[in-house]
């Protein structure tokens, strides 16, 4: 016993072991547990704040919407500031768009209503703007692999035709739900009814029930059936695939549900839904479309498609809401017109005569304008040349929508005022015109005559156009800072620009030479932001926004959008001053010449494509700027004589400008006077001014730090001669010379005052350029290599004898042997022969008419005839001969 008593102990603590383990797991198991609910309750308290956070600081401050606040059966008006009394006046008044006519909630069929609670919405009276129970189905399913869509309440689809916020997504349901809340505490059931049944969209371009009931039955609303109620809602769910017309067996099927479910929820019985069901219904074959019959101005439109867009901007109303409330919200809108202005614009954009050109394919030669004023205002815009009818209602205004590109006109935007703010250059910098670079093994660009001049200022380009000349300054700037001042200095819609793109594998952007100093653009640009970018000119530098319209209030006085015209300065006054001065050279003796008209100071540029598809011309005076597009729709090469837009520029502008006075822009102090040669943009020398070409030295006007502190050195000083012209192949003078030879004598002025051809001393180019391509640019023959290439004077080529001074017989003395005459003057001369002697009236050898030719009287004495005549040297003659046309002599000769 004693034996087995003592194995008993050595189970027992294997047994109490097993129960420590086991209860120590289970503890270790709960702790596990508690540790991981802990964890979870602390991620949702972390998730639940910052959820908290995120409706309070982004849901919440969007989900106002007051819109049903708004009439919508009240016409609104546009009204204008007259420019001369500072009077408002009215402008126009805005007719509702017939495709819509707003419908009472008492003028609503009942049936009509049941209809749309039943089978969208049938818990509509009892929640509060969101179905919870709809709505958890919906999450539910989304988180099973489901779409996030579904279960949206009435409300909710308002809220959906009311805002632009219509994107799938978790925030947008969000924000759906909380907005769908909002609304409900705001609005009664009635009224967000009467809101749904007069925006959703029943298919055929048919909004609200007055349409949809026009168009599918040719009836006002309240005279709706049953069955025809039922029907309108079926469409509702999905207009292409409940169309009546196209799907009839659809709607029908539909329309069965419908009714069904307004019987299930007691709105009908069943009787009635059994006689709706077996109602033959009879449609109507018609469209809604637009009906809108008023043909407003370009510029009407205009303005009510930027307030259409800034009340969607700014209060995220859909565009149909938008649009109706710009129509029929009572809405007092005040435009920037000037009537004067848009009268001028319409009397010559209406008369298509005024652009009298057809494509080869028929099209007619279409145009835009617009026109600013020093505010920013736009005072006056065209879409279209021709006279705007019905079919242009709503239309495309090619003012504000065309976008194409603008070719030379961009240079100064993007290339040369760019350049002059950042201290680059001056109007006097020179560069090379000739390529710069090579596209594809070929000289890159090339100029518009094909011709490549040379050294040339930046003043010359741009009054020449010249291509090449922008692409070099363009390397100095850079194409992204080109691009940056289009953007954020000049105001051109971001829309417009690319920065890359890619278009069938190959990438495309506009930061590039092509692109920002010959307009090539990917896209382009519109007329209304090249009027808006070229106004920052003779604003001395600051942009405004171009706008159509300063405010807008509504019916109840309420202040719904305002525009300011408060500036921002973009570039110094300087730069200004000098892009005004060389563009007013553009319009005197330029590319402009076509837009230029007397009385008024204009500057402007042109603009037109390689393909020459479009033609461009913005300008502007003291008082407007105006930007002209002329194109056609679909683009062909525009043939027409000189330039159609400048020439429709001074159209429209010389009326415009009619009784104003003329003024200058802005000059400002501190200006000074610089002589500065056009070959190097130095300091100008004497040799500057003794070029071959003729004088180089050119005055101008610049601001004491960029006056030129060095002096020319481009010019060497070479003897060349006047009597031996270098000629061109057709033996016609170059207006250059040969290099003087040892044999040219010195130039001097004959005694009938003319010059004498000859040795004179005149400037040469000396530098050393590249011929990139080949290209040899044409003041390369008055390069000093050049010039001794051609070799000396051809025309004096041994010495010229010298022909002594003519013989005075008056002087003759017998008894004087210095006064005798040589034998150069007199080789039959003898002293002692008396009848050699020279007479008083002439020398022996021309004897006067009608003398024997003797000599004088025999003297009464005879000289010693051993004694030899004194030497009797002549000074030479300071004449040469030299045949051939005599070229304008250069400076100095």
């Amino acid at each position: 016993m004693a034996e087995q008593h003592s194995n008993h102990p050595q189970k027992r603590p294997a047994e109490g072991t097993a129960r420590r383990h086991k209860r120590g797991g289970a503890h270790r198991a709960l702790t596990v547990i508690g540790t991981l609910l802990l964890v979870f309750a602390i991620t949702c308290s972390f998730l639940a704040c910052f959820a908290a956070v995120y409706i309070k600081t982004v849901i919440l401050p969007q989900t106002e919407l007051d819109v049903a606040d708004y009439p919508m059966n009240l016409s609104s008006t546009i009204y204008y500031t007259d420019p001369e009394t500072g009077a408002v006046s009215e402008y126009e008044t805005l007719h509702g768009d017939q495709n819509r006519v707003w419908v009472a909630y008492s003028e609503i069929p009942q049936n009509l209503i049941h209809a749309a609670v039943a089978i969208e919405d049938r818990r509509f009276y009892d929640h509060h703007g969101v179905d919870w129970i709809r709505t958890a189905k919906s999450i539910l399913t989304m988180f099973t692999g489901g779409s996030i869509q579904g279960g949206s309440t009435i409300t909710q689809q308002l809220i959906k035709n009311l805002t632009t916020y219509d994107d799938v997504t978790v925030k947008r349901k969000v924000l759906e739900i909380f907005r769908a809340l909002e609304f409900d505490k705001k609005y009664s059931k009635e009224q967000t009814l009467e809101w749904y049944l007069n925006y959703i969209y029943f298919g055929r371009r048919s909004y609200g029930v007055y349409t949809a009931s026009y168009a599918y039955f040719g009836k006002s609303v309240d005279q709706l059936s049953l069955a025809e109620c039922a029907s309108l809602i079926s469409i509702t769910n999905n207009p292409s695939l409940y169309d009546p017309y196209t799907h009839p067996d659809q709607n029908n099927y539909r329309r069965g549900l419908v009714l069904d479910a307004m019987c299930k929820e007691g709105y009908i019985s069943e009787a009635e839904r059994d006689a709706a069901k077996s109602e033959v219904l009879t449609f109507q074959s018609a469209s809604a479309g637009d009906q809108n019959s008023t043909v407003y101005s370009w510029y009407t439109e205009q303005v009510i498609t930027d307030v259409t867009n800034d009340l969607i901007k700014t209060y995220d109303y859909s565009e149909t809401v938008a649009r109706d409330l710009v129509y029929s919200g009572g809405l007092e809108i005040y435009a920037c017109v000037d009537p004067k202005i848009q009268s001028a614009v319409n009397e010559i954009y209406s008369n298509v005569e005024n652009l009298p050109y057809t494509s080869a394919s028929g099209q007619q030669l279409q145009s835009a304008i617009v026109i600013v004023d020093p505010r920013g205002n736009v005072v006056g815009l065209s879409g279209k040349i021709g006279e705007k009818t019905a079919k242009d209602t709503r239309g495309w205004n090619r003012a504000t929508r065309t976008i194409r590109q603008p070719g030379s006109s961009i240079k100064p935007l993007a290339v040369y005022a760019p350049a002059l703010e950042m201290g680059l250059i001056t109007p006097y910098s020179v560069f090379e015109d000739s390529p710069p670079m090579l596209l594809e093994n070929s000289p890159w660009p090339s100029n518009v005559n094909h011709r490549y001049t040379g050294l040339m200022t930046v003043s010359n380009a741009v009054t020449n156009s010249t291509n090449t000349v922008a692409v070099r300054v363009l390397q100095k700037v850079t194409p992204q800072v080109a691009f940056e001042y289009l953007e954020d200095k000049f105001g051109v819609d971001p829309n417009h620009l690319v920065v890359s793109r890619m278009i069938n594998g190959k990438e495309y952007s506009d930061i590039g030479y092509s692109q920002m100093a010959l307009g090539g653009l990917t896209d382009g640009v519109s007329t209304l932001d090249m009027a808006g970018a070229y106004s920052v000119f003779p604003r001395d530098g600051v942009y405004i926004k171009p706008r159509t319209y300063s405010k807008v209030v509504d019916s109840n006085g309420k202040e719904l959008l305002t525009q300011e015209t408060e500036g921002k300065a973009v570039l110094k006054e300087k730069t200004t001053y000098y892009v005004n001065q060389m563009l007013k050279d553009v319009v005197n003796d330029g590319s402009g010449t076509y837009a230029s008209f007397p009385g008024m100071t204009i500057a402007g540029k042109t603009g037109s494509t390689n393909s020459n598809n479009d033609r461009w011309f913005v300008g502007y005076t003291p008082y407007y700027t105006a930007a002209v597009w002329v194109g056609y729709d679909n683009p062909e090469r525009v043939k027409a004589s000189g330039n159609p837009a400048a020439s429709l520029w001074k159209k429209v502008m010389s009326q415009v400008h009619e009784g104003l006075e003329n003024k200058d822009f802005t000059k400002p102090e501190g200006l000074v006077s610089v002589s500065y040669c056009l070959d190097s943009g130095l300091k100008a020398t004497d040799k500057c001014r003794s070029d071959m070409r003729g004088s180089r030295v050119a005055v101008g006007y610049l601001f004491p730090e960029d006056v030129p502190t060095q002096s020319c050195d481009l010019h060497t000083m070479v003897e060349v001669c006047t009597g031996s012209p270098i000629l061109n192949d057709s033996g016609e003078p170059t207006g250059r010379y040969h290099l003087a030879g040892e044999f040219c004598p010195e130039t001097s002025t004959g005694d009938d005052g003319e010059p004498v051809k000859g040795r004179t001393s005149v400037a040469v180019l000396n530098l050393t350029r590249e011929y990139l391509g080949g290209v040899i640019p044409e003041d390369d023959a008055y390069l000093l290599r050049s010039v001794e290439a051609a070799g000396t004077c051809t025309v004096h080529t041994s010495e010229i004898s010298e022909e002594p001074e003519p013989y005075d017989p008056s002087q003759f003395d017998i008894t004087d042997p210095s006064t005798w005459p040589s034998e150069e003057h007199d080789p039959e001369f003898d002293p002692g022969d008396p009848s050699t002697w020279p007479t008083a009236g002439g020398h022996p050898s021309s004897p006067e008419p009608g003398e024997s030719g003797s000599h004088t009287q025999e003297p009464t004495h005879t000289p010693n005839t051993t004694q030899p005549p004194a030497a009797h040297t002549p000074e030479p003659s300071q004449s040469a001969g030299g045949g051939g046309e005599d070229p304008l002599l250069p400076p100095g000769a």
